[in-house]
This record gives C-alpha cells, sequence and structure tokens, in this order.
C-alpha cells in the first residue's frame, strides 16, 4: 500500500487529491474503527471482566479520558491538534515498532524507529503540504468550537518550517534505528526498515496528504494493530482460535461491533456539524473523533501482552 501510494502520487497527484477521503472512509469499516473499537473488548478481557456491568465499570477512566479531550477540542482545537499530531508520532510509532521487533534490538533501535517513522510521515506531510495538512483540522476547530475567534491557531509557515526540521530529524532517527538493528545482528531488518522508511516520506512527499495519511493508518497501524490482536490468545479467546491468521482477523473484526454502534451514533452529530455526509466530511469527521479517543487508546494499548500466536511478522 505504501508502495502503491508514493507511486499514485507521483504520477497522478491530482487522483491522491480527489480520492483523498476514501482510505478513511474504507477504514471505518475494515481494520482503522475496527482496531479501535474492540478496545472495548480488549478492556474487559485483560481486567477479567465478564458482565455488563463491571465491563462498564472498567472502561469508565476511558470514557472519561474521551470527556476530557472532546472539551479541551472544543476549547483550544488548534492546540489540541498540535497535541494530537504529537501523540500520533508515538502511537504509530510504538506500533511499528513493535510489529517489526525493533524493540527486541534495545532502546535506540526502538525509540529512534518509534519517532523517525511518526516525524517521517506527519512532518514530511507539513512540510510539503501544509495548507492541505492543516485543512482537516481547521475544519474540525470550526465545526466543534463554540468560541473559534478566541482559539488559538498556528501561522501556517511557522509550522512547515518546523515541520522541515522534523523530517531532517526523523531521518537521522530512522538511520539511528537502522544502525542499531544493524550492529545487533538483524542487517535484513534494518535494510527493510530503512525501505519502509523512505516509502513513507515518498508518500508524504507526493500524495496528498489526507491521502498519504489515511492510506498509512488502514493499510499500516491498522492492519497490524488488528493482526497483533488477532496473534494475542488473552485477547482473542475463549472460544478457542483458528490456526489461520484470517478467521482471527475476522473475530477481531467481530470483537468490535459492541462499540461500533455508539461509534457510528457519534460519527453523524459531527458529521452535521461539518456540513453534511459527502466523503469528505465523513472522512473528516472520523478524524476528529480519533483524536478524541487516541490518548486512552494508546494507553489501553502500552497493557497488551506480547503476541502469543503465530504469524510473528
Amino acid at each position: 500500500m505504501l508502495g502503491a501510494a508514493a507511486m499514485l502520487g507521483w504520477l497522478r497527484p491530482e487522483f491522491t487529491s480527489s480520492a483523498a477521503p476514501w482510505p478513511f472512509v474504507i477504514a471505518l469499516l475494515v481494520f482503522g474503527m475496527p482496531h479501535g473499537a474492540a478496545d472495548w473488548e480488549v478492556a474487559a478481557r485483560l481486567g477479567g471482566r465478564d458482565t455488563f456491568g463491571r465491563r462498564l465499570s472498567g472502561f469508565i477512566n476511558y470514557l472519561l479520558m474521551m470527556s476530557g479531550c472532546t472539551a479541551f477540542l472544543m476549547w483550544q482545537p488548534g492546540i489540541a491538534t498540535l497535541l494530537f499530531l504529537l501523540l500520533t508520532v508515538f502511537h504509530f510509532g510504538m506500533a511499528d515498532a513493535t510489529a517489526v521487533h525493533a524493540d527486541r534490538d534495545g532502546p535506540v533501535a526502538r525509540w529512534c524507529l518509534v519517532t523517525g517513522r511518526g516525524l517521517l510521515l506527519l512532518s514530511t506531510a507539513f512540510a510539503t503540504h501544509p495548507d492541505a495538512a492543516w485543512a482537516p483540522f481547521a475544519e474540525i476547530g470550526a465545526a466543534v468550537s463554540p468560541w473559534p475567534v478566541r482559539a488559538w491557531t498556528p501561522d501556517l509557515p511557522v509550522l512547515q518550517s518546523w515541520a522541515a526540521v522534523g523530517v531532517a530529524g526523523g531521518a537521522v532517527l530512522a538511520a539511528c534505528s537502522a544502525a542499531a538493528r544493524f550492529r545487533c545482528g538483524h542487517p535484513h531488518q534494518a535494510a527493510m526498515d530503512l525501505v519502509e522508511h523512505a516509502l513513507v516520506a515518498a508518500m508524504a512527499t507526493f500524495a496528498d496528504p489526507l491521502f498519504a495519511v489515511g492510506c498509512f493508518f488502514l493499510g499500516v497501524h491498522a492492519f497490524r494493530h488488528t493482526r497483533r490482536l488477532a496473534c494475542t490468545r488473552a485477547v482473542l479467546e475463549p472460544p478457542p482460535a483458528k490456526d489461520r491468521l484470517v478467521p482471527r482477523l475476522a473475530r477481531v473484526h467481530a470483537i468490535s461491533l459492541p462499540l461500533m454502534w455508539p461509534t457510528a451514533l457519534c460519527l453523524a452529530p459531527l458529521c452535521w456539524l461539518l456540513g453534511g455526509f459527502g466523503l469528505r466530511e465523513i472522512a473528516v469527521a472520523s478524524i476528529a473523533f480519533y483524536m478524541i479517543t487516541t490518548l486512552p487508546h494508546h494507553l489501553l494499548g502500552l497493557k497488551l501482552p506480547q503476541p502469543d500466536m503465530p504469524p510473528a511478522r
């Protein structure tokens, strides 16, 4: 997906602009929204809570964090956006570091990959397409904030300059991670990491920012997180899991359904606030919802045990 998106951005950038909402729209049903909506079942199984009342009580902290993020987004959407982007750098990067086993090669390999991967995606998008990259967040702020005049907004040329620094830093960190993995005796993994870093940066450079981030979210981050859940017995069982991966991926989608219906109800008013139910509005509404839910989702993800079913990668 990264290679195809980068190639489309290079050869047909206008196509990536017209198709920009589609990765986020598809992600509402496949991998994207389900990988987060599974949190209801994940939290219950990790906490050993089997009744609805106990599940709800164990999920209160998650809901309170969502409420706090919602209030802050309404009060200061610009600052909330910057904090969300910073968290996303680590959220995306940490998931990738675990998926490619960089966390087994020491802290330098892990944390340089974490920050390098996230920066090369988001900083590159803002450095090369600052107006288009900020546009969805500007729409969200205008839609949800009762005080848009008082809310802080960034100066885009300044933001672009800082993003360029982030790109340079991301490239250095990516190289440091690869060097650390090479020194640990994993040259193939180091080379593959660099290839993936390059594809991420190329995609973010040439493609529409919404399309680029959506493709990464759908095809890399959400897929890898779903696969991790599908390879973790504590999340997936009981009943006993199938040997093949595809049925286990389907089970992750199945356990996400109880939280998917409330999510759909939440997206409807967000779309209405954004002006309708077109593809663009649906995609931007989903981003607004992720701004509200990423913090508790990330913190819950830190509690996941290591996968104990194949495939390992």
